[in-house]
């Protein structure tokens, strides 16, 4: 590459990485925060050893949480400043997803490939959200870089006599690199392991590469085995547990994988020339595939669809098919698109429409401002409006009692409790009438005049907890209110 090309790469990248960081972070701060991100900003508030302890006991790994506890340390814990993490890792993931396609592919493929990943409304969503998954999606791209650029600096030097223990020194330490790279992956999230799947099964097909370079891999499997072995245990209970069952639904055939494209894909007629796309691509391979000279191509599709599959035939068994738990899958789908849209037309003078449509449906249908469908800001706003001096507002189910002492009082959220998660938080509460229960046997409803009930999805983390049906049985509905997506609130009165 001459100096004007990388210069000209260079002012290319500079400028998808600040367009996506205008695009995603605009409205950074505009959703409540929701879900499980109190969980993790509650958490990370706490010394690194409790942080380990209490996520240990989790199916979290504790990686994301160390980082944000000490970036929130010095920036704080609004909105803003905790989410601000997931929008830095999203700006390198561009990057390397740019340097992915340039390097091992071509320059029309990263440029396509880094369009589509910004003005994906799944990867903004996830960039606006204080959880590990952007942090995944990074180590992914930059794991899956480094793993690429070993295979072919092998291809295009063994046949090479010159230099070769410089050559063999330098794998060494590709490898060494990999292996910390790969570490950190699965210390962020325990789907990190399906990178390392992916890596392991192409070097098991590839048993010319084992057979040279079979220390190699050795010393990264060991180091990969030596700096996780602390966490082993728990991975293994992790698992034992799950295949129990998860709150994660089984998918519905075909119908779960077309809407989980149509998720990678932001609309429905997105969705459709994206899978239209796929399946032109698919048979020009097949039909000239002595034509497709460039194994990465084959590396990044097995990427996707090996993920993709394996996760959606498990779901049956164990469900795990759900968007953000793909986002291993989603960073090789945004490869997997540019290669495509590049392959449908060759000639010249015509190659650049597909590629150009593609990039203007994303761009058109992108919603920067996306909703987490979790306000819980206006949710504990409406209940205060509502509530009195003889007021006492339930709340369920319990854990939601972090997302509500967040908006309602930042102080009880800040003081954290290492042993009992949620006992400092109930404790300031409590004291202000406001309880979180699971079931309607939990309190006493016995004086209480007025009550205020905040379900946040009570009946899907509780089916049994009967707290409805008792407050109607005793006391007359004066008001309702709706939260989009999930939140009701009922204010009763005795009749």
């Amino acid at each position: 590459m001459t100096n004007n090309n990388k210069h000209q790469q260079t002012i290319i990248i500079i400028v998808i990485v600040i367009i996506n960081l205008i695009v995603k972070g605009k409205f950074l701060a505009n959703n409540s925060l929701g879900g499980d991100e109190p969980f993790s900003v509650y958490i990370a508030q706490m010394d690194v050893t409790s942080i380990i302890r209490l996520l240990s006991e989790g199916n979290n790994p504790p990686l994301y949480e160390i980082l944000l506890h000490f970036w929130i340390k010095i920036f704080g814990i609004s909105e803003f400043s905790v989410r601000f993490p997931s929008l830095l890792f999203s700006c390198i993931t561009v990057y390397f997803i740019y340097k992915i396609g340039i390097k091992f592919l071509n320059k029309r493929i990263a440029l396509y490939s880094g369009i589509i990943f910004i003005f994906s409304n799944y990867h903004i969503l996830l960039a606006h959200e204080s959880r590990a998954y952007s942090l995944l999606g990074m180590l992914t791209a930059i794991s899956m870089y480094f793993f690429i650029g070993i295979i072919n600096d092998y291809t295009n030097n063994s046949s090479s006599s010159d230099d070769t223990k410089r050559f063999g020194n330098s794998i060494t330490m590709r490898f060494v690199l990999l292996s910390l790279v790969n570490t950190v992956i699965v210390y962020s999230h325990y789907f990190g392991f399906f990178v390392l799947i992916v890596q392991f099964l192409y070097l098991t097909f590839n048993f010319n590469f084992l057979i040279k370079l079979w220390k190699q891999v050795l010393l990264y499997s060991g180091i990969v085995i030596i700096l996780y072995s602390p966490f082993i245990s728990v991975v293994v209970n992790r698992f034992i547990l799950s295949s129990g069952g998860t709150w994660v639904g089984p998918p519905n055939g075909i119908v779960s994988i077309y809407n989980m494209l149509w998720t990678f894909s932001n609309a429905p007629v997105v969705t459709a020339c994206v899978i239209a796309v796929l399946i032109i691509s698919l048979i020009k391979f097949i039909i000239r595939r002595k034509e497709a000279k460039n194994p990465n191509y084959y590396f990044i599709v097995f990427w996707f669809v090996f993920i993709f599959l394996f996760m959606f035939g498990v779901s049956y068994r164990i469900p795990m098919f759900l968007n953000r738990y793909l986002m291993v899958s989603a960073i090789a789908f945004i490869l997997v698109l540019g290669i495509s849209i590049d392959s449908i037309i060759k000639k010249h003078n015509f190659s650049y429409i597909v590629p150009v449509i593609m990039c203007i449906m994303f761009i058109v249908t992108v919603k920067p401002n996306l909703t987490n469908k979790r306000n819980v800001k206006e949710a504990v706003v409406r209940t205060n409006q509502i509530k009195d001096s003889n007021t006492i507002v339930l709340i369920s189910p319990s854990n939601f009692v972090l997302d509500f002492a967040y908006y309602y009082n930042k102080e009880y959220f800040k003081d954290y409790n290492t042993k009992d998660m949620f006992a400092n938080a109930n404790r300031h509460l409590n004291n202000d009438k406001i309880y979180g229960i699971n079931n309607i046997n939990e309190i006493n409803l016995k004086n209480r005049n007025k009550v205020v009930f905040l379900d946040a999805a009570a009946d899907f983390s509780n089916p049994d907890n009967n707290i409805r049906n008792e407050l109607e049985a005793r006391y007359k509905l004066k008001n309702s209110f709706k939260v989009y997506e999930i939140y009701n609130i009922y204010e009763y009165e005795l009749r």
